[in-house]
This record gives structure tokens, sequence and C-alpha cells, in this order.
């Protein structure tokens, strides 16, 4: 059940395919370590609204929400935010069908323009039931579009090209007491979303996040990205706690490798930055040592709450500490590295 006070879960933190990946013998792919295991990017916030009411948010709906789901018990899904259009991020739509059932309700669904027309090709069936040969049951969903924050996924008229992305946030989202502010980030050339996370101000259930010991909003889910756009700065400050992309060690043309992300992370000044949507050139105990405070790798089921320090959730009421890290000097012997063979990430 969620918890009364908002949290940020951690469904998957690996990249578009899985750690481990098909077919790779690699330090990483045949690890023991529990860390290592990655499944698709997406999160959850998890809370009860100050109706008494449990709400369940998701960013993103990834290949993989279903073995999420059922890894993390969750029975619902108020709304789902998406970031973009990519495979990784929405080929799990068609499982939330289960929650409408267990709801007895329809599922908002929040996305820019660009990933609405994705979402109509790719669920024909769902939003076009009509046209199914068989009536089948299929999800139930609400469509609300987020407004374009700079224009630039509104090609020119005439040349048909996207604008150079300015950044700036979208208005905001406001759930059941939840901020959503949708923030323009690049991943390479196209651009995505990324949300500031935060109780709505004013309401009891930002007084009582505000007073807690550990609340880790306003946060920042901002995966997928190779580039923040000028405006969009100043929307991600202020922050306590930021989900970030981290790729690799090396460069990547759609997505911050580590060096990149640590830059990106020290200019926002977030409290504490988790690194998600990790490729499997990264080995989580060899690695993570070289990380700057106070910058750390996500895990799966990694939560961020209110009342309690940052824990890994492994199952419906089990849970672990997030394993402490001794940071490594540059001075110290750095680690032996074999990176697996090049592909794309």
């Amino acid at each position: 059940m969620p918890s009364a006070l908002p949290e940020i879960l951690f469904l998957g933190t690996g990249t578009s395919s899985g750690v481990p990946v098909i077919a790779c013998a690699c330090d990483t792919c045949r690890s023991s370590d529990p860390r290592d295991t990655r499944t698709r990017t997406g999160a959850a916030v998890r809370w009860t609204d100050d109706s008494g009411h449990p709400r369940v948010v998701l960013l993103d709906a990834g290949p993989d929400l279903r073995t999420q789901a059922l890894r993390h018990d969750l029975w619902r899904a108020d709304a789902i935010l998406f970031t973009h259009n990519h495979v990784d991020h929405l080929f799990g739509l068609d499982d939330v069908r289960r929650f409408n059932v267990a709801m007895r309700s329809p599922i908002d669904i929040y996305a820019e323009e660009r990933v609405w027309e994705a979402l109509h090709r790719v669920y024909k069936h769902v939003f076009d039931r009509a046209s199914n040969i068989n009536d089948s049951f299929v999800a139930d969903l609400i469509e609300r579009r987020i407004a374009d924050p700079d224009g630039a996924n509104t090609p020119d008229p005439r040349s048909g090209r996207l604008p150079a992305a300015q950044g700036g946030s979208a208005v905001p989202i406001d759930i059941h007491g939840m901020r959503f502010t949708p923030v323009r980030l690049l991943h390479g050339h196209l651009p995505i979303l990324g949300f500031r996370i935060e109780p709505v101000p004013g309401t009891d259930l930002a007084r009582r996040a505000l007073a807690s010991a550990h609340n880790p909003f306003p946060f920042a889910w901002c995966t997928d990205t190779s580039a923040i756009p000028p405006k969009s700065w100043l929307p991600l400050t202020g922050l306590r706690a930021l989900a970030l992309d981290g790729l690799r060690h090396r460069s990547h043309p759609t997505h911050f490798n580590l060096d990149r992300a640590v830059d990106a992370a020290a200019r926002l000044g977030a409290d504490q930055t988790w690194l998600i949507h990790i490729a499997h050139e990264v080995l989580h105990a060899r690695d993570e040592p070289d990380m700057p405070e106070p910058v750390r790798f996500g895990i799966d089921g990694l939560v961020l709450s209110c009342d309690q320090p940052p824990r890994i959730e492994t199952g419906p009421g089990r849970s672990q500490p997030v394993p402490p890290v001794d940071r490594r000097s540059p001075d110290d012997p750095q680690p032996v590295r074999v990176e697996p063979e090049d592909e794309p990430s």
C-alpha cells in the first residue's frame, strides 16, 4: 500500500536493453550482485491524499511494467505521465488494463502531441476499439495533452524542421495533491520531458512532507537526457533529490555519460542525485565508489520517502537499507574495466 506521505519508487533503472542484456557474458551481465539487475527505466509516485485515498502515478510504462507492478504489489495507477515515445518507455501500456479492473475507473494519460501520435499508432486496438475484428479487453484511458513548453516539438510550417529547444516548463499538472511540472529536456535531437515533482503548495500533504525527517521533495525525474536547454535549468533548481540519466563511462550521442551526468548534477545542486538508465558497461560495486558526493547509482526498487532513509523495496512489505558507498579517492588504484562491445543503448 502507498505511504501516507509521498514517496518515489524507482521501478526500473536500466537502459533500453535492460541489464543483463541478451547474449552477453560481460562482468555486469554475469554479476551475482542484485544491484546489477536492471529492468527498463520507470518510476511510481505513491501517496495517500488529504481525503485518505491511496494514489499512484506512473512515470512512463515500459515493457517491464508487468514484472515491476507484481514485484511491488501495485494495484492502481491514477495517472501515467510519459517522458517520450521510445519503445522502452511506452511498450507496457497494454498491461495497465488490469489497473482499470482493480480501480474500476479509467486512467488519465498525460503526454505531448508527438507521444500521442505514437500511442495511437502502436495501440490502435485501444484507441480505435471499434475497428477491432473481435471486441476485446483493452485499457480504459483518458487522453490528456501536455502543452509544448518551448515549441520545440512543433515543426516549422515552412521547413518542417523542429526549432532549437530553448527549454522551460509547461503548466503544472496537479493530481490529488501532488504537482508534476513538465520540463523540457533533450534526448539527442529529440525534445522530451522531465518532471519536477512535489506536493501542491499550501496543502496539508505539503505541510506534512515539509515537516518530515527525510523529505525528498522537490524531486525531479530526468531520464534519457543528453542536454538541458538554457531555460530548463531554473525549474530544476532547489531540488532535494534528483534522478538523472547516466548511461555509461564512454560518451553517447543521446544520453549523458557518467562524467556529464556528474557535471550536470553539480550544477543543479540537488541534495542527492541518483543516476538512472544505466547500461551493462557499468558494474555497480566497481564503479559507484568513483562517483563524487552526493551522486549515487539508482537501484531497481529504490524508495525515497519522507519518513525513512532511502531503502530498497525487494517485494511487498519487504525492504532493506541502501548499502553505504566507500568513495574512492582519485589517488587510489583504479579498477580495471573491460568494456563490452559497443552497441546502441
